[in-house]
C-alpha cells in the first residue's frame, strides 16, 4: 500500500482518517500561504478557529504567557484584511515566502477531527534580504461537509526566544 493511501486506525481498529488527505490539506495550506492567497486561506478555518505562536516555550497556556501571536478567527480576518491592502507597512514589499511542510504525525483521529503535529522550514525573502524559520506546527482538523477546516492551528518557532524581524506574513 502506498503511504498517500494509508488509512488511521483507531484504538477500536476503526478507520478514521486517511494520512493522504490530512498530507494535501497542510500541503495546500502551506502553498495558499506562501502565494498570499488570503481569501482562500481563511476558508480553510472553522468560524472558531484559534490560531497561536507561542513565545519562549512550547509548554506554556496563552492565557498565562506572552505569545508572539494569538487570533480567533475574527482576528484572523482583519489580519488578513490589512495583509490584503495597503494597511500592512510592513509588506511593502511582500516578502516571497515558501515553505517545505514534513514529519506528519497523526496524534489523534476519529470521524470527526484529526491532530496532526508537522515540521516546517519557511524560508522568506524581502527586501534583498533572506530569513529562514523552522518550526512544529500542530493542526486540530475538524471534518466538516466541505471537508476539513482548521479548528487550531499552533506555531511553534524555534527560535521563538530570540530578536525576530518582520513577522507579518502568515507563518
Amino acid at each position: 500500500m502506498n503511504n498517500a493511501d494509508a488509512t488511521v486506525l483507531n484504538a477500536h481498529g476503526a478507520s478514521d482518517v486517511h494520512f493522504g488527505e490530512v498530507a494535501q490539506f497542510l500541503f495546500r495550506e502551506a502553498e495558499l500561504m506562501d502565494s498570499h492567497r488570503f481569501n482562500d486561506w481563511l476558508d480553510l478555518w472553522c468560524s472558531d478557529g484559534l490560531y497561536w505562536v507561542p513565545c519562549n516555550s512550547e509548554n506554556l497556556t496563552p492565557d498565562k504567557s506572552v505569545s508572539l501571536i494569538y487570533e480567533t478567527r475574527s482576528q484572523l480576518d482583519d489580519r488578513v484584511f490589512r495583509l490584503k491592502g495597503r494597511h500592512a507597512h510592513a509588506q511593502s514589499p511582500r516578502s516571497r515566502l515558501m515553505r517545505v511542510v514534513s514529519n506528519m504525525v497523526i496524534e489523534e483521529a476519529s470521524t470527526e477531527s484529526v491532530t496532526v503535529r508537522s515540521n516546517f522550514v519557511l524560508g522568506e525573502v524581502r527586501s534583498d534580504r533572506q530569513e529562514t524559520w523552522f518550526g512544529r506546527n500542530r493542526h486540530v482538523l475538524l471534518r466538516e461537509p466541505n471537508g476539513l477546516r482548521i479548528k487550531e492551528k499552533k506555531v511553534f518557532l524555534l527560535n521563538n526566544d530570540s530578536p525576530m524581524n518582520n513577522l507579518t506574513f502568515l507563518i
